[in-house]
């Protein structure tokens, strides 16, 4: 009898993380629709409102991810999720919205300022990884997560200061805050669904781990990191396709700064569970050679589409690398 449940046990389980995983999509998506109506009533720059209110946002899944992953001691898959999402922004996300509607002149100092400072919490968990660092990460990790939070920070202060109200926003104020309570009506119940579907796909995730005898990082990287980032994909893609091509780029970059400052800092600041980085000794040279390229293709002026074609091949090797193919 017991065995015939733990044959059942990965199916069941299967089941829960695909159902968990769309509904942490769809919740996620819906979530960011409702913010898409706030947009217009911040007067802030396309881009900023992009990098403030959409990443932040299309980030709420990684962090919920991070929260139930800290609590049940399994910061592996979290991680595992902040680096494999970063891949799959930059990489897919990015890449096929290049393909849709090249990037052109969209040189930004702001956004040039974020890639720099994205570059830089991207470098940071990589020297932990080497022999001389990683001896001491236990010590230092919790001022490391202080750093790269006083870093995501920063960044909202600097997107902040590219503030702009267009008078034509002004209008209707009194309809404007009717819509603002209702919106945030929808963002309260939206974020309460991605809490929920996060929840079941930590706890499945670790279990689908543990029967199938699979290193927790391996999930978060090759499955959750795609199930948290569509959100990512669809906004992007969506908005690219509208030619609204700024908002898009500041929501990608946003994105990842919020996962590699916000929340792999909160993970390595709050997690009472030891956090080993050496697994990530093949994943995060390539999560820095794609964050160079899209640096080097916005200090350029733009992306065109062989370059979203170069970031998505960087994708394909870095999945077939850590695959092993």
């Amino acid at each position: 009898m017991y065995t015939s449940n733990n044959e059942m046990t990965p199916i069941l389980l299967g089941v829960i993380f695909a159902a968990s995983l769309a509904l942490l999509a769809k919740a996620s998506h819906l979530t960011i629709a409702s913010i898409e109506d706030l947009i217009e009533l911040t007067g802030l720059s396309e881009a900023s409102a992009g990098f403030i209110i959409l990443s932040v946002m299309t980030s709420v899944p990684e962090m919920t991810v991070a929260v139930f992953s800290v609590l049940q001691g399994t910061p592996g898959i979290s991680i595992g999720d902040i680096l494999g999402s970063n891949m799959f922004n930059i990489g897919i996300v990015v890449g096929i919205m290049v393909m849709i509607a090249p990037l052109e002149r969209v040189r930004s100092d702001f956004l040039t300022e974020m890639v720099d400072i994205l570059f830089l919490s991207s470098a940071i968990p990589l020297l932990l990884v080497v022999p001389f660092f990683s001896a001491y990460l236990e010590t230092v990790r919790h001022l490391i997560g202080a750093f790269l939070i006083g870093i995501f920070i920063l960044s909202i202060y600097v997107m902040a200061k590219a503030r702009r109200v267009p008078p034509v926003k002004l209008k209707k104020e009194e309809t404007d805050r009717m819509n603002k309570r209702s919106v945030f009506m929808k963002v309260v119940g939206g974020t309460a669904i991605v809490v929920l579907a996060a929840r079941l796909t930590v706890w499945s995730a670790s279990n689908i781990a543990a029967s199938l005898g699979v290193p927790p990082i391996l999930i978060g990287v090759k499955i959750v990191a795609i199930g948290t980032s569509l959100p990512e994909l669809a906004l992007d893609v969506t908005a690219a396709r509208r030619g609204r091509i700024r908002l898009a780029i500041g929501d990608a970059i946003g994105s990842n700064l919020s996962n590699m400052a916000l929340i792999l800092g909160f993970v390595l600041l709050t997690s009472p569970f030891a956090v080993d980085l050496t697994i990530f000794t093949e994943i995060l040279p390539f999560l820095l050679i794609i964050t160079l390229l899209l640096w080097r293709f916005l200090t350029k002026g733009g992306i065109p589409k062989w370059g979203g074609v170069m970031l998505i091949m960087v994708y394909v090797i870095f999945q077939a690398t850590i695959t092993g193919l």
